[in-house]
């Protein structure tokens, strides 16, 4: 007998213990507190760049730590995905189990309830009327009316006459919808993580390409993605006047090669700036074709103003030079009257001096260069302590007979001083985090070919014998204006002498034999665009406006009930209020109080 009884209950015990469990309050709470936590960590660690930018942030310690919890690709990895399913399953096990007994609430409202039910109501108030029970009704439903209450009258399981009225009855779709709009949110969510990638992943049918440098045509084909992937979100950096068909997604440590489902084209691309220099707003112009090549769209894309297109979103993210064209003068300072040699040069391209004895390196180039004012000696102006130092080009040059490395900056705008102009050129050597700085003055033209013709002369005089003095000075900047053709104005000459004696003196600790000057380039723009297909996007919208309208409903649309009995007692009328609200008790409980003196004075 104990053991039929143990056969016959156990598994339907433990099958209600789990469903209970899985739509238990308590557990949909621990699990929206996990989703929301790894949702904070998504928003603020970047997600899906480049492992290398990770590790210069981060360290390798805490690199290898942030890797091993999959923290650089949150809202894909398995254990997120895996708490999303989870609270899928129990939000509908709640729902499931909780939504049959609100809709036949909801559709079946108990009237008529036990005396037990009512004496159990918060809200409790009891008078005594010798009227009629017909006048008594009729006071009863004027003063419910009055409070925005539609009364019905009902009898009572006990034969006496009762009055219900509510309002809010269909308050319990505000649980619902919350819910249900859970539910969505964490299907869109899943969704959007794109399944099949990472079921291929795990497979083994996809292989991310972890060599950077690898040449689009040597990608092999485990590499690559199909344009009809579900879902996707990449990068690509294009020039000006180019066309794409493919992107790169950062996959882990490695990039997977995305096919778009059309033909890209950047037409045109604007950046504009503020007045102290900084970007202001950058554009994009992009022209979208079939994959036959026919045209088919073309729009404007830029900061937080996406161009849509069949499910797929391009955003403005990033821009930078795409192999501007820059102008270098370069003097030999062992002669520098001489006219200078120009020097046309790329971002990356790589130039030979002095017999190959001087290796330049373009490293980089910027059309603006925002740095504090007290960087270069100025005091902060009145709205901002910022200078914009203009185009400016970045090289190193390596010396391959001590095999020595100096990095310059070479400033193409005018420097402003003291009512001066002068060109600034900063140098290091490689080890060495301190910048020192040239301060060339410019002449008229906006150059420095009468500085550097003057200081040819001063060293001709020098080896002439002549003896450091004002004369000379003065003597030698007059040649120096007669050979270029470049005079000065009589108050500016004691000035321009002044600083050139300066910056021959910053000459002296200058480590190379040459003086590089950025002189003018060409500009040409890449813009770096992020495209993305999230599909689940349209069903989190969904989910948003059932959690608004959900919420809006449980926190402003309260269910409210009210019951009057009439009795007859001892040749008088006992009229019994009995109320209820689902929120709000503090405010309904002083409507019921100004309710029960409306209906003391009626009767």
């Amino acid at each position: 007998m104990i053991e039929t009884h143990a056969n016959a209950y156990t598994e339907p015990l433990s099958f209600r213990i789990i469903i209970r469990v899985l739509g238990s309050m308590r557990l949909a709470v621990h699990l929206l507190l996990f989703v929301a936590i790894a949702s904070i960590i998504g928003t603020v660690l970047p997600q899906q760049e480049v492992y290398t930018d990770y590790l210069h942030q981060f360290g390798p310690f805490w690199f290898t730590v942030f890797g091993q919890l999959d923290l650089y690709d949150v809202y894909r990895c398995g254990w997120y995905m895996g708490i999303v399913a989870f609270l899928i399953v129990s939000t509908t096990v709640c729902v499931l189990r909780n939504a049959p007994r609100m809709l036949r609430e909801m559709r079946h409202v108990q009237t008529s309830p036990s005396d037990r039910f009512l004496q159990n109501r918060p809200e409790h108030f009891t008078s005594r009327s010798a009227k009629a029970h017909t006048e008594i009704i009729q006071s009863s439903v004027a003063a419910l009316r009055d409070f925005g209450y539609r009364a019905r009258l009902i009898k009572a399981p006990s034969g006496n006459i009762q009055l219900f009225a509510q309002k809010g009855r269909f308050y319990r779709v505000g649980y619902l919808l919350t819910h249900v709009g859970i539910i969505l949110f964490c299907v869109g969510a899943i969704d959007n993580a794109n399944l099949p990638l990472k079921w291929a992943e795990w497979t083994g049918s996809v292989h991310p390409e972890k060599n950077f440098d690898l040449p689009l045509s040597r990608i092999p084909p485990s590499s690559w993605l199909s344009s009809s992937s579900s879902a996707f979100r990449g990068i690509i950096t294009i020039p000006v006047g180019q066309t794409v068909n493919a992107m790169f997604e950062l996959v882990g440590d490695g990039f997977l090669v995305q096919r778009l489902p059309f033909i890209l084209r950047l037409d045109a691309f604007k950046v504009t700036h503020y007045s102290n220099g900084l970007a202001k707003d950058f554009v994009s112009t992009v022209s979208l074709y079939h994959p036959d090549g026919k045209w088919f769209k073309t729009g404007i894309v830029r900061v937080n103003h996406p161009m849509s297109v069949a499910g797929v979103q391009i955003y403005q993210s990033s821009y930078s030079d795409s192999a501007s064209k820059l102008q270098l003068h370069n003097y030999l300072l062992s002669d520098p009257g001489l006219s200078p040699a120009t020097i046309t040069a790329g971002v990356g391209e790589h130039l030979k001096t002095f017999a190959s004895q001087y290796a330049i390196s373009i490293t980089d180039f910027k059309t603006q260069n925002v740095i504090p004012r007290k960087a270069v000696g100025l005091s902060p102006a009145p709205h901002h302590g910022m200078i914009n130092m203009g185009p400016t080009v970045s090289y190193q040059v390596d010396n391959a007979r001590d095999h020595s490395r100096v990095i310059i900056k070479s400033y193409m705008k005018p420097f402003p001083r003291h009512g001066e102009a002068y060109r600034l050129i900063g140098f290091r050597v490689l080890g060495s985090t301190t910048y020192h700085y040239l301060t060339i003055p410019q002449g008229p033209e906006h150059g420095i070919r009468l500085f550097m013709t003057y200081l040819g002369d001063l060293e001709q005089a020098a080896r002439n014998g002549d003896n450091a003095s004002k004369a000379v000075f003065l003597r030698n900047l007059d040649k120096a204006q007669a050979q270029t053709q470049v005079f000065l104005p009589p108050h500016d000459r004691d000035a321009f002498l002044q600083a050139s004696l300066k910056a021959m003196q910053e000459l002296r600790i200058y480590p190379l034999p040459f003086l590089t000057v950025f002189h003018h380039y060409d500009l040409h723009w890449s813009a770096g665009l992020e495209i993305t297909r999230y599909p689940g996007m349209k069903i989190i919208y969904i989910a948003c406006f059932a959690l608004v309208l959900g919420i809006f409903i449980l926190f402003y649309v309260p269910r409210r009930r009210i019951w009057i009995r009439i009795e007859e007692d001892k040749g008088k009328s006992r009229i019994t209020l009995f109320a209820d609200s689902s929120r709000n008790e503090e405010d309904f409980h002083r409507d019921m109080e100004q309710l029960n003196e409306r209906l003391q004075e009626k009767f």
